[in-house]
């Protein structure tokens, strides 16, 4: 036994505080266990404990077994406190005057407000990059100038194209005109042309008829004067129309181009401004600027909201915590993220429940660890006990496990 008391305070198996832990188990798990028991007996049986690896490895597995059972019982022990306070904490809020209680109500009813606020709450879809958030944040005093200017500028634009598409059209016509004006003249030097050429041929016929066969073609040289000069002052006034007309035309011209080269000017300036501030807020238009800084607005909403609810429940929950802490609440920080137990003794009663079947369960956890536990240590005080020429070896492989 003295073997077996010292292999206790080598793996720390004192004496614990969990006196309400038992062991008890269902049939079902002492079936189990009598079963594990009938292997380890039959393993043994097959052992050669003559043989250093083989016995070596036997005793590593014992103790392999204990150090894991050991982490678990530890743990489960801190769980089980835990589950425990929350039980008492239940307990003690239970039993406070009514007045008090009253108290503890209301402040967590507040939190519960705020939880309801929240979830209530519709957050709007973020449609913009954090950068793009960043820009307008920096921007915002500015931004709504700038929108403004840029659909100014975006409009002055549009006017400027129209009065160049205008004046395009105007060119077209006037070039149109001067082309008309142009044909008129050749026109008229083709009247004229023909003028003198009949006027010709006339006269060389009535100089042939008056040689010839002495007719007498005075009259006809007066007829054909009169209508050779009709003729020939009817193509020059038709042709110095035609060059009017081509003069008119071509300052109209002159002009429309002269107008539309300061047009095409501005209309160039104003277009490199544009697209500078485009380039600069990396937009399209002034319309994608707009949507971008009214989906900064939201997304800035969104967080004031997000600080606002924050900054309420934290002063919610720690009054609620300061609260509970007067009332000797043991872990008050577990409440004031269910405030419903504070409020409705439904939600409590079923909180309670819960919190026994979990002690419950880990009350079983724990017994079955500790069973464990004492079956290893069992089993290699036996070997010490019954092989005593290799209990040296055995304690030296137990004392790896320290």
């Amino acid at each position: 036994m003295k073997l077996f008391n010292w292999l206790k305070e080598l793996f720390g198996f004192g004496e614990d505080d969990f006196d309400d832990i038992e062991i008890n188990f269902s049939s079902e798990s002492a079936e189990s266990l009598m079963q594990s028991l009938a292997n380890v007996s039959k393993k043994r049986r097959t052992l050669n404990m003559n043989d250093k690896a083989q016995r070596e490895q036997y005793v590593r597995e014992y103790c392999d077994m204990m150090a894991v059972a050991s982490k678990d019982v530890d743990a489960q022990k801190v769980e089980y406190q835990k589950v425990t306070e929350r039980l008492a904490d239940l307990e003690e809020l239970d039993k406070l005057p009514t007045t008090d209680k009253s108290q503890v109500r209301i402040r967590a009813k507040k939190v519960m407000k705020i939880e309801q606020e929240e979830s209530n709450y519709t957050r709007p879809a973020k449609k913009i990059t954090e950068a793009q958030y960043r820009d307008m944040e920096r921007l915002a005093k500015d931004i709504p100038g700038i929108i403004e200017k840029m659909k100014e500028d975006e409009k002055y634009q549009m006017e400027v194209r129209r009065d160049l598409n205008l004046l395009e059209g105007e060119k077209g016509a006037v070039a149109y005109q001067r082309k008309e004006e142009r044909s008129k003249a050749r026109s008229a030097k083709n009247v004229a042309f023909i003028a003198i050429f009949g006027a010709v041929m006339a006269a060389a016929l009535l100089f042939v008829l008056n040689q010839a066969m002495n007719v007498d073609v005075e009259m006809g040289f007066i007829i054909l004067a009169g209508a050779f000069a009709v003729a020939i002052t009817a193509a020059f006034v038709m042709y110095q129309n035609a060059q009017s007309g081509i003069a008119s035309a071509n300052r109209k011209l002159n002009k429309a181009i002269s107008v539309q080269n300061t047009v095409k000017i501005k209309y160039v300036n104003i277009t490199n401004v544009l697209d500078y501030n485009y380039a600069k807020y990396g937009v399209m238009n002034s319309y994608e600027l707009a949507y971008i800084w009214e989906k900064y607005n939201e997304e800035k909403a969104a967080r004031e909201h997000d600080t606002d609810v924050s900054e309420r429940m934290d002063e919610a929950r720690s009054e609620l915590y300061q609260m509970l802490k007067h009332y000797h609440i043991i872990d008050p920080s577990v409440w004031v993220y269910q405030p419903g137990v504070l409020v409705y003794d439904e939600e409590a009663k079923d909180i309670r429940k819960q919190l026994i079947v979990q002690r419950q369960r880990l009350k079983k956890g724990i017994d079955f660890e500790m069973y464990n536990l004492e079956t290893a240590k069992k089993e290699l005080e036996s070997l010490v006990r019954e092989y005593p020429k290799y209990a040296e070896d055995i304690i030296a492989v137990v004392g790896e496990y320290e």
